[in-house]
């Protein structure tokens, strides 16, 4: 007999990187803010993305 398996759940991650206190981050949070206004997930996932991916002394 075969028995199949759930299928796995996949999706973007829910949570937003915090920002530290740099321009960069403040100005990329900003665009999410924008783009969240205008329902343009997209680029909020983009922004994200680029958030998490923002380098920081001592971050690691």
């Amino acid at each position: 007999m075969t028995r199949l398996t759930p299928r796995a759940q996949l999706g973007i991650p829910n949570s937003q990187p915090a920002a530290a206190e740099c321009d960069i981050c403040k100005a990329l949070v900003h665009q999410r803010q924008t783009a969240e206004a205008r329902g343009d997930w997209s680029k909020v996932a983009d922004i994200n993305i680029e958030l998490r991916n923002h380098p920081h002394k001592g971050r690691q």
